[in-house]
């Protein structure tokens, strides 16, 4: 399956973006904290002009608590980039006992940690489309929307336009944005880093 997502980065505080959606019939559904730790075999060879190479030649080893139940897995992510932004993505997920192991056996294996993110993460949901705000001290307040839908057989120009109706959905909720598309959490806090 084929999925596509934009992240935007939200203007207003949290709370007040909230609010605005509650206003308009959406409901929080789920809450969680999030704990992503990157590992790749090629941090010594990282730049400034590779990072998204060198995050797509890694893996990700994800904590995630919803709601108070803890879940642990390892992720692959195979993201399709056109000009920079995402175009689609597919995932290898496999769930995993001891994030802490995982780590070991990845090392062992000449994979080091090049970046750890952890951010908050509230959903809110209204007729079907969930809205997930992530926030943290080095991400600032984020909007993930998630299509749900299959673009396996879609070209890009129509994954193009369906990200830009995305877009343009949550612009029309009254959510001050920016015009960023694809914020790239991983990516931004491993610019800062170098």
């Amino acid at each position: 399956m084929r999925q596509i997502e934009i992240t935007v980065r939200v203007k207003e505080p949290l709370d007040k973006a909230i609010i605005k959606l509650e206003k308009l019939g959406f409901k929080n559904i789920r809450e969680s904290n999030v704990d992503d730790v990157y590992m790749t075999q090629l941090k010594d060879k990282l730049n400034k002009e590779n990072i998204q190479y060198i995050l797509s030649n890694s893996v990700l080893l994800r904590y995630l608590n919803v709601n108070g139940k803890e879940f642990k897995k390892i992720s692959y992510k195979n993201k399709i980039y056109e000009n920079g932004n995402v175009i689609s993505e597919k995932k290898v997920n496999v769930e995993c006992n001891s994030l802490e192991s995982a780590k070991q056996l990845f090392e062992c294996l000449n994979f080091e940690e090049l970046v750890e993110v952890k951010y908050n993460v509230l959903v809110m949901e209204k007729n079907g489309i969930e809205l997930a705000f992530q926030y943290g001290d080095d991400i600032g307040v984020l909007i993930e929307y998630e299509n749900k839908n299959d673009f396996s057989n879609k070209t890009n120009e129509e994954i193009r336009l369906e990200k830009e109706n995305m877009y343009n959905y949550i612009k029309e909720l009254g959510i001050e944005i920016t015009e960023e598309i694809d914020v790239k959490k991983a990516w931004e806090l491993i610019e800062k880093s170098i």
